[in-house]
C-alpha cells in the first residue's frame, strides 16, 4: 500500500478532472461564459507547492493528455500548455514568497494564459469561431470561478503536494 503512495496527486487529479467534467454537464449555465478549470488549477497549485520535483511536469503531460481526450477528442490543448505552465510556474516559484495571496494571483494569471492558448489553437484549427471581443469577455468569469475553486481546494492541493509529492518514495526521508 505504501508503494501507492507516490501516485496519489495523480489520483487526486483524476477525481478533479472527473468532478470539473460533472460540474461543467450539470452547473453549466452558472458558468456562463468563463471556463471551468478545476483540474488546471490543481495542477498548477501542485507545481507551485512543489517547485522541485521534475516528475511533475511528466504528471501535468499525463494530465493534460487525459484532459485532451476526455474534452476535447484532440491532443495538444491541454497537452501541451499544461506542462509548460506547470515548469513556468516552476521556475517562477522559486522567486515568489510562499503566501497564498503571491500563489492565488500567479495561478489566476496562468488560467488567464491558458484560456487565451486554447482559444487561439480552437480558432486556428478551425473547431471554433470565437471573437476577441468574445474571448475577453470571459477572462471575468474565468477569473471569478478559478477564485473560488482556488478557495476551496488550496489546503488540498497544498497537503497532497506536501505529503505525497508524485513518484517520489517517502521512506528515503522518513526515520
Amino acid at each position: 500500500m505504501r508503494s501507492l503512495q507516490k501516485y496519489t496527486l495523480a489520483l487526486g487529479l483524476i477525481l478533479a478532472l472527473a468532478l470539473n467534467g460533472s460540474l461543467s454537464l450539470y452547473l453549466h449555465p452558472f458558468f456562463n461564459l468563463g471556463a471551468n478549470q478545476l483540474m488546471p488549477i490543481g495542477m498548477m497549485l501542485i507545481a507551485l507547492f512543489d517547485d522541485t520535483n521534475s516528475y511533475e511536469l511528466w504528471l501535468a503531460a499525463g494530465a493534460g493528455i487525459v484532459s485532451d481526450i476526455y474534452f476535447y477528442g484532440v491532443l495538444g490543448l491541454y497537452s501541451v500548455c499544461l506542462p509548460c505552465v506547470c515548469l513556468l510556474l516552476q521556475k517562477s516559484a522559486r522567486f515568489f514568497p510562499e503566501v497564498f495571496w503571491v500563489r492565488l494571483i500567479a495561478v489566476l494569471l496562468s488560467t488567464v494564459l491558458i484560456n487565451s492558448y486554447n482559444w487561439l489553437v480552437l480558432n486556428l484549427m478551425g473547431i471554433s469561431n470565437i471573437s476577441v471581443s468574445a474571448l475577453l469577455g470571459s477572462f471575468l468569469p474565468t477569473i471569478g470561478w478559478s477564485f473560488v475553486f482556488i478557495l476551496i481546494t488550496y489546503r488540498v492541493w497544498g497537503m497532497l503536494a506536501n505529503n505525497f509529492p508524485f513518484m517520489i518514495k517517502l521512506e528515503n526521508y522518513q526515520n
